[in-house]
């Protein structure tokens, strides 16, 4: 399947995937064991600085698993590098046990903080984006244990600031870790857009601040991208359709 582009595709430097796969019924005993094999997380593919596979929170963000879904976060070393995978025979048994399998390939904007002791979004070069641009946010922490029930009891706060929003596209709940390691992914129409949540909503202020005043984390990331190009559907469409770049490659 092939990959559609959202802008023109930068001559160099590394870049970033998310891939949410929907498996149906039938295979999702088949996903489950797959992913308790940790193929991707252990022998990253060629091409890629880093992987994750990961599972995903029933109804968005709850901390029960939903056996039917799954989701690869990874950073290559190039555009080429990504798209050679997807489009190559080791995802291919993964999309042919799918209903549906979507994926976004971005390009690095900011990302500060760690994940297993690195950061895998840095980079040198951010590509330069514009306030109108759609961007992908991703948060990544490793929750102390002591401070499980604390956090866990101020979710629904946030996961309701969050879809509230309406100029959100997308958002999910994943990890590698069902209870403590957790990470957000969300999809928002623009950069504009995400300043505003930031800034103005005052649930998202609340939990940045008891974030900070309760010391939920041990380890923490945040980064934003910038989208470049989509593969695959997610519900029957195309989250990103919209902003199609006119020449197609």
């Amino acid at each position: 399947m092939a990959f559609r582009f959202l802008r023109k595709p930068s001559s160099g430097g590394p870049v970033a995937s998310y891939t949410l796969l929907h498996f149906p019924l039938r295979h999702a005993r088949w996903a489950l064991a797959r992913m308790g094999e940790r193929r991707l997380t252990l022998s990253p593919p060629p091409g890629a600085l880093f992987s994750r596979m990961m599972g995903c929170g029933r109804n968005g963000f709850s901390p029960l698993p939903d056996l039917r879904r799954y989701a690869l976060v990874a950073s290559w070393e190039s555009t080429e590098a990504a798209l050679r995978f997807f489009e190559s025979d080791h995802f291919a048994p993964y999309t042919s046990h799918t209903t549906e399998h979507y994926t976004v390939l971005m390009a690095p904007v900011q990302s500060h903080g760690q994940w297993d002791g690195l950061n895998p979004f840095a980079t040198t070069t951010p590509v330069v984006t514009s306030l109108e641009d759609p961007l992908v946010v991703l948060t990544r922490a490793t929750i102390h244990t002591r401070k499980l029930l604390d956090f866990w009891r101020h979710v629904p706060q946030a996961r309701s600031g969050l879809k509230g929003s309406p100029d959100l596209l997308y958002a999910q709940g994943i990890g590698e870790n069902p209870l403590t390691q957790q990470a957000t992914v969300s999809i928002w129409k623009s950069s504009t857009a995400v300043r505003q949540f930031a800034y103005q909503k005052t649930s998202h202020k609340d939990i940045v601040r008891l974030t900070r005043e309760r010391n939920w984390y041990r380890e923490e990331l945040f980064a934003r991208f910038v989208p470049i190009a989509t593969q695959g559907t997610m519900e029957g469409k195309d989250l990103l359709g919209e902003y199609l770049y006119t020449n197609q490659l």
